[in-house]
């Protein structure tokens, strides 16, 4: 486990009560699936998740390229939405830099060298010189927040999910 997260990054399964949701929002999402409006569903992914993510070739490069991931399987899908944080490749973990003058920022590594680290936020690409890191955390815990889906109504959550796994934009 060890040799994983350290080459790979972080991979634990949901906890039971989030197995749960899961579970429930696939219940009441595969029926529904066929009746997604997708165009609806790409304008809802260009509000809530193309900021950190490319679908597709548009989006922000934070977070992983969703093209080419499992997003036909509702069961990856889902749990990625509900628990962002069980499976987070390395190079997706989230970085806290404390500054020496008390800043915090926090985002994904997207380069550092001897001089230099750069972050992109949910925001921003911030370039930190390392003569101003009083200290540099990775943490294992995902940038996406764990409550993407309570914010939406369940027709939205339907199309969302139907864009993600449609085969085009």
């Amino acid at each position: 486990d060890r040799r994983l997260r350290e080459v790979w990054g972080v991979i634990r399964p949901p906890s039971k009560d989030k197995q749960a949701l899961i579970a429930d929002y696939r219940r009441r999402l595969s029926p529904e699936l066929p009746k997604a409006d997708v165009r609806h569903g790409r304008l809802l992914f260009s509000k809530t998740c193309a900021g950190c993510h490319v679908l597709f070739g548009e989006g922000r490069k934070v977070g992983p390229d969703l093209t080419g991931s499992q997003r036909t399987n509702l069961e990856y899908v889902l749990t990625n939405l509900i628990d962002p944080s069980a499976v987070v490749g390395r190079d997706f973990q989230l970085t806290v830099v404390e500054t020496v003058d008390g800043r915090v920022l926090t985002g994904v590594v997207s380069f550092e060298n001897d001089n230099s680290v750069t972050l992109l936020t949910a925001n921003d690409q911030v370039i930190v010189p390392r003569a101003d890191i009083d200290q540099l955390n990775q943490s294992r815990i995902s940038m996406m927040p764990e409550d993407m889906l309570t914010k939406l109504s369940p027709e939205e959550i339907r199309d969302l999910v139907g864009y993600l796994a449609s085969p085009r934009q």
